[in-house]
């Protein structure tokens, strides 16, 4: 299979190539499959372009500005489907939150006929950073188990944002356009979520040790939690009405 890694970044300068070179060694022991990385990178004014140009690991999309974390992906996802060629899409953050170590085990359960493989924090094994303040850990383990309650879904960790996604049959059937995704930012995972869920697709999830950043700060806001409660009270809606 075809399998296209999107990582979104903004001034990633100070990890993007030691991130690249990373994945690149992981990716090179996974055999029967093609990857291919892709940087959909927000026209940071650090050296993040030019350094992922530099490598060659990855191909390279810059978007004209700024538009949210939501925005990069859709941009990155359609790009992969149609330009790629790709079979299956992995979502993987720029800042090494997530591990490089891990793409293997994802792999594996799409090897296994999942179609829809989460990265989880909140099954046994997973785990959130211990640097985190007891707030951030509450607002997290407390929103995914009020998402998983409020949309009746059967998933434990549901703002995951490291994620392997079947593409024919399933991604090729979202709605991978900004006038018809409900968020441009982190919120836009619980859509495809519910999107992915409700269209058959075999989900797994395989717990990972979510990282504390290694350079910069949290990219998430105050915001994200609104855009949560209003993705989530549109798609209620329209499970009561449709």
């Amino acid at each position: 299979m075809k399998i296209a890694i999107i990582i979104p970044t903004y001034n990633e300068a100070e990890t993007i190539g030691r991130l690249l070179e990373d994945v690149h060694k992981e990716v090179s022991n996974i055999p029967n499959h093609d990857f291919k990385v892709l940087v959909v990178d927000a026209d940071s004014p650090d050296r993040t372009a030019a350094i992922v140009r530099a490598t060659e690991r990855a191909e390279l999309l810059v978007e004209p500005k700024k538009r949210g974390l939501g925005s990069a992906y859709i941009s990155g996802m359609n790009y992969a489907v149609s330009k790629l060629g790709a079979d299956a899409i992995m979502e993987f953050d720029g800042d090494y939150q997530h591990d490089p170590k891990d793409i293997k085990r994802l792999v594996a359960q799409l090897d296994r006929g999942h179609d829809y493989v989460i990265g989880s924090r909140y099954v046994p094994g997973g785990a959130i950073p211990e640097e985190w303040s007891a707030r951030q850990k509450f607002l997290s383990k407390y929103g995914s188990w009020f998402i998983k309650k409020a949309l009746n879904l059967p998933t434990h960790d549901n703002t995951s944002g490291f994620k392997l996604s079947r593409v024919a049959g399933f991604y090729d059937q979202l709605p991978l356009d900004e006038n018809k995704i409900l968020s441009r930012f982190h919120a836009y995972k619980i859509h495809l979520l519910y999107e992915m869920i409700k269209r058959g697709a075999k989900v797994k999830e395989v717990p990972i040790k979510f990282l504390e950043r290694k350079e910069g700060s949290s990219k998430s806001t105050a915001n994200d939690i609104f855009e949560s409660l209003k993705v989530v009270s549109i798609l209620k809606f329209r499970s009561l009405f449709k």
